[in-house]
C-alpha cells in the first residue's frame, strides 16, 4: 500500500473587477477546474480545499483562511484573463509571506500566457491539470512550465465534491435549500466548431471528449443523493453528440429533475444542412429530462458577421430567418432561452438595435450582449493586436472580460460601444414581457410558494443591482480611457 505524504494543497479562484455585470453569474457558478483537482487529491488522501473569492470574499480580508493558505505545501491559482492580475497579486503576496509554499498557476490564461504567469509563480500548468496534479502535490514538480496531456478517459474522473469549496453552504443559502441550487457539472470537453473569437477549441480541442452516458448518469445520481435536484451543464454543447445526449437524457427522464445547458440554436435539426426533419425525439428527451433554460450563443443576426467569425450555421435561407425558425421550435417545445450575442468593431448603433428587436420579436426570455474581446490564444487576439489600446499587462487584463472595449478601431468609438451595449440591455429589460414570461414559468414550477417568492425577489434585485454597478463601472472605465487616449472616445 502506498502511503500518501501528509501534504496540504489549496486551490484559489480569484475574483475579477467588482462592477462587471457577469459577476452575478460568476458568483453563482464556480469554475469546476479547481473543484475537480481538489476532488482527485482528496480521494487520494491529501488535505485539500478550494477558496473562491467570488463566494467567500477577498482572501486577504480573511485572516484565518489566508493563514491556512500560507501554511499549505502547494497553492494552485486558476486564472482566466480578467482574473489574471488579481491572481498574480495574490501569488506575489503568498510568495512573500510563505516562501516555502509552491505556487502553481493553471487555467485558460496561464495556458496561453505561461511566460507571463511564471514571473509570479513557481509552476505553470498549460492545459488540463488532471494528469499532472498529483506529481505537483507530491512535490515531484516544483519549478517550470509544464504541458499537461489532456485526460482521454473522462469516465476515470471522480464524482465532484463541491463541498470541498469553502463557504459552499453560503452559496446554497442564496437558494434556501440544496435542491433549488443549479449545481454546475461538466460531462464533456471540447467543441467541434472553431469560432475565431473563442479559446475553447485551443484549450480543449475540436475533438469532443465525453463521459459515457452511464458515467454521467451515475454522477448525477450521486448528486441527487446529496440533495441536489437542479443542474447546470457547463459543457459548451450538451448535444454535440446526439446519440450520447439522447442516452443520457433518457436515463434522466423519470427523476423529476431540472437543468440548464448550453446548446446550439440549431440543435433540433438532424443535420447541419437543415434538409432533414427536426429531431423530435431529442426534443422530447430534453423536455422529459427536465431541460429548463437553454443558454444559446446566437452571437449575431447578420450573415456577413457570422461568416467572418466562422460561426458555422448551416442552411440556405438568410441567417435571421433560420434563427427565427430555430427559436420558435425551441419555444414550441417549452424551453426558456437565454440569448447571447456579440458586437464588434465593425458594428454600429443599428446593430444593437437589431439584436434587441430580434430578441423581443422572437420572445427571448433573457438577453446578454457582449463586446467582442480578443482573448489570448485566439485567432482574434493576433488579428487585433495592432489595434489594442489597453495593453499595459497584466493590469489591463482586468478589462478583457467581454464588457469593455479594449481596442481603438471600433466604428462606434470606445464610449459609443460601451453606451450602445448598456442601453441595449436597458431597452430589452425595460419591457415586462420577458419578466412576466419567467414569472409565469416560476409559478408553474413545483417548488414551494415561499421559494417561488424568494426566487422572483432575488432575480429582480440582481437585475437592479447589476445595472447600477455596471453603470458606475462604465463611467470609471471611460475616465481611465479618456486619460490614456482622448481621441479614442
Amino acid at each position: 500500500m502506498v502511503t500518501v505524504p501528509s501534504r496540504t494543497i489549496i486551490f484559489i479562484e480569484p475574483q475579477g473587477r467588482a462592477g462587471r455585470p457577469f459577476n452575478a453569474w460568476i458568483g453563482r457558478w464556480p469554475l469546476l477546474g479547481p473543484i475537480t483537482l481538489a476532488t482527485i487529491l482528496s480521494e487520494r488522501g491529501y488535505d485539500t480545499w478550494v477558496y473562491n473569492e467570488n463566494i467567500s470574499g477577498p482572501l486577504l480580508d480573511n485572516a484565518d483562511a489566508y493563514a491556512e493558505v500560507c501554511a499549505a505545501d502547494v497553492v494552485g491559482i486558476s486564472i482566466m484573463t480578467p482574473t489574471a492580475a488579481r491572481g498574480y497579486a495574490l501569488a506575489d503576496r503568498i510568495k512573500r509571506d510563505a516562501p516555502n509554499a509552491t505556487v502553481v498557476f493553471g487555467g485558460v490564461h496561464a495556458t496561453f500566457m505561461p511566460d507571463e504567469a511564471i514571473l509570479h509563480g513557481d509552476v505553470v500548468v498549460r492545459g488540463e491539470g488532471e494528469t499532472v496534479i498529483e506529481a505537483i502535490a507530491r512535490g515531484d514538480i516544483r519549478r517550470g512550465i509544464v504541458r499537461a496531456e489532456p485526460p482521454e478517459d473522462l469516465d476515470a474522473l471522480p464524482t465532484l465534491n463541491h463541498d470541498l469549496m469553502r463557504d459552499f453552504d453560503r452559496l446554497l443559502a442564496q437558494r434556501r435549500r440544496r435542491e433549488l441550487y443549479e449545481l454546475p457539472i461538466m460531462t464533456s470537453r471540447g467543441c467541434p466548431y472553431d469560432c475565431s473569437y473563442c479559446s475553447v477549441t485551443q484549450m480543449f480541442g475540436r475533438r469532443v471528449r465525453q463521459q459515457s452516458a452511464d458515467k454521467a448518469f451515475a454522477d448525477i445520481c450521486r448528486y441527487v443523493d446529496r440533495g441536489f435536484r437542479r443542474f447546470f451543464f457547463y459543457e459548451d454543447n450538451l448535444t454535440a453528440d446526439r446519440r450520447r445526449a439522447r442516452a443520457l437524457l433518457e436515463r434522466m427522464a423519470d427523476m423529476r429533475l431540472r437543468f440548464n445547458a448550453q446548446v446550439r440554436v440549431d440543435f433540433p435539426w438532424a443535420d447541419g444542412s437543415r434538409r432533414r426533419t427536426v429531431d423530435r425525439e431529442l426534443l422530447r428527451n430534453m423536455g422529459r429530462a427536465g431541460a429548463d433554460v437553454l443558454y444559446i450563443g446566437y452571437e449575431t443576426v447578420d450573415d456577413q458577421t457570422a461568416e467572418d467569425w466562422h460561426k458555422g450555421y448551416g442552411g440556405d435561407q438568410p441567417l435571421r430567418t433560420r434563427l427565427r425558425e430555430d427559436t420558435h421550435i425551441l419555444h414550441d417545445n417549452g424551453f426558456w432561452i437565454h440569448g447571447m450575442f456579440v458586437v464588434g468593431p465593425q458594428h454600429t448603433q443599428a446593430t444593437t438595435g437589431e439584436i434587441v428587436e430580434f430578441a423581443r420579436h422572437n420572445n427571448l426570455e433573457s438577453l446578454q450582449i457582449s463586446i467582442l474581446t480578443p482573448f489570448p490564444g485566439t485567432v482574434l487576439f493576433d488579428e487585433m493586436r495592432p489595434h489594442l489600446l489597453l495593453r499595459d499587462y497584466p493590469g489591463d487584463w482586468d478589462y478583457y472580460d467581454g464588457t469593455h472595449c479594449v481596442y481603438d478601431h471600433s466604428r462606434l468609438g470606445i464610449s459609443g460601444m460601451q453606451t450602445s451595449v448598456f442601453d441595449a440591455h436597458q431597452r430589452f429589460y425595460r419591457y415586462l414581457g420577458p419578466s412576466l414570461r419567467r414569472f409565469r414559468a416560476i409559478i408553474r414550477d413545483s417548488m414551494r410558494l415561499g421559494d417561488k417568492a424568494a426566487l422572483v425577489w432575488n432575480q429582480a434585485q440582481m437585475v437592479r443591482t447589476t445595472f447600477r454597478q455596471w453603470r458606475d463601472e462604465i463611467s470609471g472605465f471611460l475616465d481611465m480611457v479618456r486619460a490614456k487616449c482622448p481621441q479614442c472616445l
